[in-house]
């Protein structure tokens, strides 16, 4: 059954990237939550059998951990997670579903589901702290969960994936290990470093290497998890106060404790980058999804109009 569907499972999320790609476009009222236009396509799969559903919430993870350079960090852990625990619960709720549970409940609850794993997962790194964004990130969910399902009930997806070409290109298939082994071993120890100024030659080490695997330096994201993860921190103080405003106490600890958190993160994005350029093969589940994916942008990016008009003529799209 797998085998028959993997043209299918690979189109499904290719699509995933394509809309999360499209939401970028998008005017972001709320700076650091997103809609999650990707999980239109897991709304509109949920009629798929069940081996088949569970296989794309896992490639959806792995295909946007590999476009995002995300795939050998603590990030990919918790995106896996999001996307296998709350499409397992809306599955489960599609079939059981009765009169009072509609697309729009289920749509919800896989939003709410979703929020949820990523705080519980974080507090794990983070710590307890975090949990007092779980409340609000709820409440976008409720929001994000309606709109993606309105969406769902609007877009039309092919029952058959159209057809591509590409051509094979052909890979060290041992560099490939050699690379991808190095690359997590280093991310796994730099877990395991205390030493503030070894981690700040680890990051410039990561960095050139990113630059050198001719991947580009996101420097906003980098500043983001550094503000994100040190404020974090700064909510339990421990240590020398610093300085205070208000009631609330700068201490020295916290501080460098929220600075090493944040380079181990941003080492292991940079270093993910760095694997991102290991591009899979065609002829995997994985590969197939991206050489969709790559054809599906083509045609989005070559399309004149606003932005879900574009979806709709991507989407119509035969050949890529």
């Amino acid at each position: 059954m797998l085998s028959l569907n993997k043209n299918r499972i690979a189109y499904l999320a290719s699509l995933t990237l394509l809309f999360s790609y499209a939401e970028m476009l998008l005017p972001k009222f709320f700076p650091f939550f997103k809609i999650g236009l990707g999980n239109i396509v897991i709304l509109l799969a949920l009629t798929l059998d069940f081996p088949s559903f569970l296989l794309l919430t896992i490639i959806k993870a792995l295909s946007s951990s590999i476009m995002g350079g995300t795939l050998i960090s603590p990030f990919f852990l918790i995106s896996l997670s999001q996307s296998v625990i709350s499409g397992l619960i809306m599955y489960f709720f599609f079939k059981i579903r009765s009169k009072w549970l509609s697309i729009y409940g289920i749509s919800i609850i896989g939003s709410s589901v979703s929020s949820l794993v990523q705080i519980i997962l974080s507090t794990l790194y983070l710590g307890h702290e975090t949990l007092r964004f779980l409340g609000p990130m709820l409440i976008f969910a409720l929001f994000s969960g309606i709109i993606t399902a309105i969406l769902s009930k609007f877009l039309k997806i092919p029952q058959e994936a159209p057809s591509i070409s590409f051509v094979e290109e052909e890979s060290n298939k041992v560099k490939v290990i050699i690379l991808s082994t190095i690359i997590l071993s280093s991310t796994i120890i730099i877990f395991m470093i205390k030493n503030i100024w070894i981690l700040l030659a680890a990051l410039i080490i990561s960095f050139t290497c990113q630059i050198l695997s001719k991947r580009k330096i996101l420097i906003l994201a980098h500043l983001s998890i550094f503000v994100f993860v040190i404020f974090i921190s700064l909510l339990t103080p421990s240590g020398e106060i610093l300085f205070s405003i208000s009631s609330f106490n700068i201490t020295l600890g916290s501080l460098l404790e929220g600075v090493k958190k944040a380079l181990r993160l941003s080492i292991a994005s940079a270093l993910s980058q760095c694997a991102a350029s290991l591009k899979p093969s065609n002829k995997n589940i994985v590969g197939l999804t991206l050489t969709y994916y790559r054809g599906l942008s083509d045609k989005f990016k070559n399309t004149k109009g606003k932005v879900f008009k574009r979806i709709e003529e991507t989407l119509s799209a035969q050949n890529l």
